[in-house]
């Protein structure tokens, strides 16, 4: 048990938290923070039903405006949109699968 071998090494309260019990809550950690981010990009449903994105722009997020240029036909510029969401995204989602990635235990 690794809080038994805290306790046989002497350490206190505050080593069993900071070198036990939180590396091992890490993995649930990262799988909240990934997911949460992934619930955070899809909010494009919870406004366009609410408000269109209006009014006027007040609400509008990256993909409101994209499906805005779709409909209105302007697909060159919806298909730009979209790679530039990609690219924002992937620029976001991969330092910080590789950050959270190199705080986990790998047994």
């Amino acid at each position: 048990d690794y809080y038994q071998a805290v306790e046989v090494d002497g350490g206190g309260a505050w080593h069993r938290f900071r070198h036990v019990t939180l590396p091992l809550s890490w993995p649930a950690t990262y799988s909240v923070i990934i997911l949460s981010f992934i619930g955070g990009l899809r909010t494009f449903d919870l406004i366009w039903t609410m408000t269109r994105g209006g009014p006027g722009f007040t609400s509008d997020v990256i993909a409101s405006i994209i499906y805005k240029q779709y409909q209105a036909g302007f697909y060159g510029l919806a298909t730009a949109g979209n790679v530039i969401l990609f690219l924002a995204v992937t620029a976001i989602v991969v330092p910080l699968v590789r950050l959270l990635d190199r705080r986990e235990i790998h047994s």
